[in-house]
């Protein structure tokens, strides 16, 4: 038989390794570090690498103009998938933007030292940024089949089915004898 005090202590010891395990998920340990030194930056010059993902293109824009960072406030709706952090950051042109949408911040414009770099997105830097890439035949089909497919439809010739017959171009004349030679 079990007594109430060793219930209660499997309790709180079973919850503290699920807050645990939870919490080692995401965000990673890292980015509260990281997040900390940004609190420390608040009110400082610092240089962006934001995430520009398009239907077609993933990448990074560096700009060489400082932003002053101002706050750092919770963003009410983090989700992982969508690369939406806990945190958004405000800055003095005007913008908020999502620690999830930017790939790192520095005290450096152009390639920082390691004591440099407030933030960085690791994650993604080095699973999808920087990962490994295959440029084969094969790779360039999928990619093109699958934004064709995207523009015109999955099922080839139906955009052309759908075309009225009235608007079709004639096809063209057969010729009846074959043309004359000239002498």
């Amino acid at each position: 038989m079990i007594t109430k005090q060793q219930f209660w202590e499997r309790t709180v010891t079973d919850s503290a390794d699920f807050v645990e395990t939870i919490e080692g998920l995401w965000p990673s340990p890292e980015y509260f570090q990281f997040l900390e030194r940004l609190k420390n930056s608040i009110g400082s010059p610092v240089y962006l690498a934001e995430i520009n993902i398009t239907a077609i293109n993933l990448g990074v824009k560096l700009s060489s103009t400082p932003l002053t960072l101002l706050a750092i406030v919770d963003f009410p709706r983090p989700d992982p998938y969508k690369q939406l952090c806990p945190h958004m950051l405000i800055f003095d042109d005007g913008r908020g933007i999502n620690l999830g949408h930017i790939a790192r911040i520095s005290l450096r414009a152009f390639n920082p030292e390691p004591q440099h770099v407030l933030y960085s997105n690791r994650s993604f830097n080095q699973e999808v940024l920087f990962a490994p890439r295959i440029l084969s035949r094969d790779s360039i089909r999928a990619t093109s089949s699958s934004l064709l497919a995207e523009i015109f439809g999955d099922i080839p010739g139906r955009l052309l089915a759908a075309v009225p017959t009235s608007e079709q171009l004639p096809k063209p004349k057969q010729v009846q004898s074959k043309p004359k030679r000239l002498k």
